[in-house]
């Protein structure tokens, strides 16, 4: 059974590309075009959702409302790509609330496309060729909508008993975390911990997102390791470390798995995931990209990556977002002042 994986998904905008981002694009173009003749070997593909499938409470003239939203008619290039799992356990499922996130639950199940991170959610199970996959998701990144994380499912202690109990009913358990911080180029030694933990108690392969970059792919004793699959389709395009991501391919026999790892880089402001070399096995640790120490200036990156494309797109609204970031700037700088002065 051959599975493919990828990165972060958002078929809609982000503040700084309204009207030149994959979900202007999509509506022209298939986002996967340069990728088909790839997702068609595979038995499925598999990525994160970083966006809502809705077009609940829109307002064109609200860059809150507009930001992150997949218009639902550009939802069926999931399901002609092939996807048939997606990842929900992010911090982005809940951003518009739980109507749009129910309406997102809703077009997947009309795509056949399966969820997976769901609150108290039992194993989404694949099974062909007399071969049976178990899919578990969860988040540990702090959300700043749903607090709680009483939706989708949180990464903890009972999450981490749930995995344990399921990992003997497949013949492979596949763990999907989103977790890491953004500001990282590596991962962090505490997901270190958690992947020798899993793998200890016999989890297959864990796939990791949220730091938006392409992390390092670990193998050992038959157990793989993607801390982080980066971006497959996200319009972040200031820092071109953003755009180089790739497909890992898994191979997965009763035992045993093995796989590759496809590189790609994201063009078009993000819109377009375009192969851009040969596949590399997996018969060691991968790491495609080298990103350096840190993420420093990435405001001022965003801020020149703004202007530079201020006239494309929806200009009007890209005003208004960035009046609103001034506004909130200038209201921060007072309150500090203010508390200067009462000091």
């Amino acid at each position: 059974m051959k599975i493919m994986f990828v990165g972060d998904l958002n078929l809609g905008e982000y503040y700084l590309s309204f009207g030149h981002g994959p979900g202007t694009f999509g509506k022209y173009e298939n986002v996967f075009i340069n990728v088909e003749n790839l997702f068609v070997s595979a038995d499925m593909f598999v990525g994160n959702l970083e966006a809502s499938i809705t077009n609940f409470d829109l307002d064109p003239f609200d860059p809150e409302k507009m930001v992150l939203k997949v218009d639902p008619e550009l939802a069926c290039q999931f399901k002609n790509a092939n996807f048939k799992i997606l990842q929900v356990a992010n911090n982005h499922s809940i951003q518009h609330g739980t109507g749009a996130f129910q309406q997102s639950l809703a077009i997947l199940d009309k795509l056949e496309i399966s969820p997976v991170g769901l609150n108290q959610q039992k194993p989404v199970v694949f099974c062909q060729n007399n071969i049976s996959i178990g899919f578990l998701a969860a988040s540990d990144v702090p959300d700043n909508t749903n607090k709680l994380q009483t939706i989708y499912q949180r990464f903890d202690d009972e999450f981490f008993d749930l995995v344990v109990r399921s990992v003997n009913m497949f013949d492979h358990l596949i763990v999907m975390l989103h977790w890491g911080l953004e500001s990282s180029t590596t991962p962090l030694p505490y997901q270190r911990e958690i992947s020798k933990k899993l793998k200890n108690c016999g989890v297959r392969a864990i796939i990791g997102s949220h730091p938006h970059l392409f992390y390092e792919i670990t193998i050992e004793d038959n157990f793989i390791c993607a801390y982080s699959l980066g971006n497959f389709v996200f319009d972040l395009c200031w820092d071109k470390r953003l755009t180089k991501t790739g497909i890992l391919e898994l191979e997965f026999s009763k035992k045993k798995v093995e796989g590759r790892v496809w590189p790609v880089e994201l063009k078009e402001h993000g819109c377009l995931p375009v192969i851009s070399g040969e596949p590399v096995p997996l018969t060691n640790n991968v790491k495609l990209y080298n990103h350096g120490s840190n993420l420093k200036w990435q405001q001022t990156k965003k801020l020149k990556y703004f202007l530079f494309n201020f006239k494309k797109g929806n200009t009007s609204l890209k005003i208004r977002f960035f009046k609103k970031k001034c506004l909130n700037f200038g209201k921060k700088f007072l309150n500090k002042q203010s508390l200067k002065n009462r000091s």
